[in-house]
């Protein structure tokens, strides 16, 4: 008897100690993971098929901002809420100004200032910057007491965003400032803010935005050739007019992978901001309403994780982050198929480049380490 005790305590000892090594690492939702990778390695497929000359060099580069993007969404799926502990987020958000201000000191690149040379890889602070004021909006809001919303409490996240947009557009770029600011205000009305309060927000941003396309003749274009692109195919209506040959060349089943004809120099940028149009030409509607699905599904089991969650921060970052990466995905894919004036705003996982890729990866792993531990929570409350 005393042999049978002692084997069936032994058991549970082993038993106890597989569980605890079981439990060293936070499970992940399988379904955010699945999608993840199926989108990244769609991703890879399309920057090399977009890629008409030298596609090789872009895939491999692609797959370096991959790697570097999946390290970071691994690890901040099991670390980032303790991060977020230890470290201050307006902090990272001053830090991050700082390194917005640092791309302005940079030389021009394209008639542009948004990039900070590395020498062996090249950064984009907005891209940082997006992530960050989110994070640190949904920190400041969730700790906010519901009735004290409507008063002067507000002012300071304001002034922060409204920083944060100014440095970004000082360096020429709208498309980002565009999708900050939209995805600052859906925060703001999730957290509470009066409805009145963020019209008025609105009413303002309106002229704000119109004196920022009319100071850029560019900009200006753009706008123009967005209402009359056949009229200007010539000159500034080029890029649009040709993203609808692509589209409307691929049929409901495309022309197969690689049989683009529109990437050989007659589509400008079709493997970054305008790969969704030779997605289309490629693998047809059937393929593009998979891919804008894929991405409604995100929207939805975001929005369905962030009104789950127990926790208010929780819930704020779930959904500002599924909103910024949907948002900016169905944005995207508008200015390919001429909805929306052009904004050089990339396709999550799809569009070449390292910041992009490796900040929305980045938040994936967030909203992966938020879902874990809410399910965790959840397990808990259940008593299980």
């Amino acid at each position: 008897m005393a042999s049978i005790f002692l084997e069936k305590t032994n058991l549970t000892k082993r038993h106890r100690g597989a569980i605890k090594k079981k439990s060293i690492f936070l499970p992940l939702d399988k379904t955010l993971l699945s999608f993840t990778a199926i989108m990244i390695i769609a991703g890879l497929i399309f920057t090399y098929s977009s890629s008409a000359f030298d596609s090789l060099a872009y895939f491999k580069r692609q797959i370096i901002f991959d790697v570097l993007g999946v390290c970071a969404m691994l690890f901040l799926s099991q670390y980032y809420s303790a991060l977020q502990k230890k470290f201050s987020s307006v902090w990272m958000l001053f830090i991050t100004w700082g390194l917005l201000i640092w791309a302005l000191l940079q030389p021009e690149a394209a008639n542009v200032r948004r990039w900070i040379n590395l020498g062996f890889f090249n950064i984009q602070p907005s891209e940082i910057a997006k992530m960050v004021l989110i994070i640190y909006l949904c920190a400041y809001l969730s700790k906010l007491p519901d009735k004290r919303r409507d008063n002067m409490l507000l002012i300071t996240p304001v002034v922060y965003t409204a920083i944060t947009v100014a440095l970004i557009v000082a360096g020429k770029d709208l498309g980002i400032p565009v999708l900050i600011t939209t995805v600052a205000l859906a925060i703001f009305f999730i957290a509470g803010a009066p409805v009145s309060k963020l019209l008025y927000a609105v009413l303002i941003l309106i002229p704000v935005v119109a004196i920022a396309i009319w100071r850029q003749p560019y900009r200006l274009k753009r706008v123009v050739s967005f209402l009359n692109p056949e009229e200007v195919a010539g000159t500034t209506g080029y890029q649009l007019v040709h993203s609808f040959y692509a589209i409307g060349s691929g049929g409901w089943f495309g022309k197969g992978f690689g049989g683009s004809d529109l990437k050989l120099e007659y589509l400008p940028a079709a493997h970054t901001d305008f790969i969704f149009a030779i997605m289309c030409e490629e693998v047809g509607m059937i393929g593009a309403f998979l891919i804008l699905g894929a991405f409604v599904w995100l929207l939805i089991h975001g929005v369905r994780l962030a009104v789950n969650a127990k926790d208010k921060f929780n819930s704020y970052l779930i959904a500002g982050i599924t909103l910024c990466i949907t948002f900016q995905a169905f944005v995207n894919m508008s200015v390919a198929s001429g909805l929306v004036p052009t904004k050089g705003l990339p396709l999550p996982f799809f569009s070449y480049g390292g910041s992009s890729v490796v900040v929305t990866l980045a938040m994936m792993g967030i909203l992966m380490n938020l879902s874990a531990i809410e399910k965790k929570e959840a397990l808990k409350e259940a008593g299980r």
